[in-house]
């Protein structure tokens, strides 16, 4: 199951309009929550850590985690920075698929090829024109669907057999609000705000590298 698109941005208005300091709302998320944490992202195998994107397991992980504190796990929000380069299509986005799909027939390797088509947007063209939630100046496109399906945008094809890969949710909340995650699009680490009980359930998760985030600032260098 995909995402849907939600033009409704209201329902991200608890958000836009919290009093806290803009960079806490997009790193930590809102304010007054019981506690807060940062859910560190994997390795690169380079000794720094993927910027701004969870993983699969980790996405996965932390869902898991996310569901057994909310009380409507099957309504959420989730939005998506609208900046990525593979979102758009165009001339811009060819270079990303030179080299992707079937090989040439060794009859044709000899022969001109025909031009390829631009690839086309992710999104259709209500989506791509649509409403964008913008928060500390960065713009997102909103997708609303169960939690587990985190991540499942419904993006078209390179259109020529190569599937298009996007990144994770930048934001993430459920209807009650119960929680608050956030990924900036250059950050190393994850921000949760939530109940004492969540915060507790990822730094006891195995699986997750959690270490708690104090919610001011200061706190965010």
């Amino acid at each position: 199951m995909n995402l849907t698109p939600c033009a409704d941005l209201s329902v991200a208005q608890w958000l836009t309009e919290d009093p806290a300091p803009a960079t806490l709302r997009a790193h930590v998320g809102p304010s007054g929550f019981a506690a807060y944490a940062r859910v560190l992202h994997s390795p690169t195998g380079q000794g720094d850590r993927f910027e701004g994107h969870l993983d699969a397991p980790l996405l996965s992980a932390l869902v898991e985690d996310l569901a057994g504190h909310t009380s409507s796990p099957d309504e959420c929000f989730f939005a998506l920075w609208e900046g990525y380069g593979d979102i758009h299509g165009g001339e811009a986005a060819r270079f990303l698929t030179a080299f992707a799909g079937p090989p040439l027939w060794p009859a044709r390797l000899f022969t001109k090829d025909r031009p390829k088509a631009p690839p086309p947007p992710a999104f259709p063209v209500h989506v791509m024109n649509g409403p964008l939630l913008e928060v500390n100046g960065e713009k997102h496109f909103l997708f609303t669907g169960p939690l587990t399906a985190a991540g499942r945008w419904g993006a078209a094809g390179w259109g020529n057999g190569a599937p298009r890969d996007i990144n994770s949710p930048n934001l993430m909340w459920p209807a009650d609000r119960a929680w608050f995650v956030t990924t900036s699009i250059e950050g190393t680490w994850t921000g949760v705000g939530g109940s004492a009980a969540l915060i507790a359930t990822l730094l006891g998760d195995p699986r997750l590298e959690v270490v708690r985030q104090r919610y001011d600032e200061g706190a965010l260098r």
